[in-house]
């Protein structure tokens, strides 16, 4: 580990509170989920620990993440 607290990676565990979802293409609208995220707080704030497990071909870099649902949420809006 550096000497400024950078360049660390945490020890993260559980469910991903975050979905990484990338654009099949850099034009369309169609988005997929091409990894997870989790949430944590570093010494300069929140931060973010990203693990993509695919990339798509054209992948213009552009990526979200979108937070997750509890099963009982998705559970009540069935």
């Amino acid at each position: 580990m550096s000497e400024d607290g950078r360049g660390f990676r945490p020890t993260i565990s559980g469910r991903p509170q975050f979905a990484a979802r990338v654009r099949a293409d850099p034009t369309g609208e169609v988005w997929f989920t091409a990894g997870q995220a989790w949430a944590f707080e570093s010494d300069d704030g929140p931060a973010y620990r990203i693990h993509l497990t695919m990339t798509p071909v054209n992948w213009d870099g552009e990526l979200l993440l979108m937070p997750l649902l509890d099963q009982e949420e998705t559970d009540a809006q069935d």
